[in-house]
């Protein structure tokens, strides 16, 4: 298998049910907890590197990893953000541990407009991923950003491997 000719794949319903609700919640009780962080590329808004949750998350979707993948991947690091009303995501490429990667929606707050992720490969592509919905991407070697958020909040967890 492969992420198909525009090096990216989206997975509807990559989580769902009740592990999702559950996961959307606890998300968005961490960014409220003292264990939060913020970054410098979204600043002021809750961040948690390798929360437990997620990385037992990360290890979850593993195996669906290399069978998308087609490679034989390790999980590297896992980065929960929690974005609040007028975020923006700037234009980057990630970092050589984030060779491939799953962005997932866990939750949306108080909105019914998905927030696109714009993704660069041979041309731009507009992802809208509903709660539960995964993109598969390379973000080292494809761009990607999303304009100013309009929504309240959205718990989006980005689960990193390489080879």
């Amino acid at each position: 298998m492969s992420l198909g000719p525009n090096n990216f794949k989206i997975v509807r319903g990559m989580l769902k049910g009740e592990l999702l609700n559950f996961l959307g919640h606890y998300s968005c009780d961490r960014a409220n907890s003292s264990a939060a962080g913020t970054d410098e590329q979204v600043p002021n808004t809750p961040s948690l590197y390798d929360d437990p949750a997620m990385k037992n998350l990360q290890h979850y979707f593993l195996y669906d990893m290399k069978q998308h993948t087609g490679e034989n991947l390790e999980p590297t690091f896992c980065y929960l953000r929690v974005y609040k009303n007028g975020d923006i995501l700037h234009r980057h490429t990630d970092r050589d541990a984030c060779e491939y990667s799953i962005s997932l929606t866990l939750k949306r707050e108080q909105t019914d407009n998905i927030w696109p992720l714009y993704l660069e490969t041979d041309e731009v592509h507009k992802v809208c991923l509903e709660e539960g919905d995964g993109l598969i991407y390379k973000g080292v070697e494809n761009p990607h950003w999303r304009d100013k958020f309009e929504g309240e909040r959205l718990a989006q967890v980005f689960l990193h491997y390489a080879k």
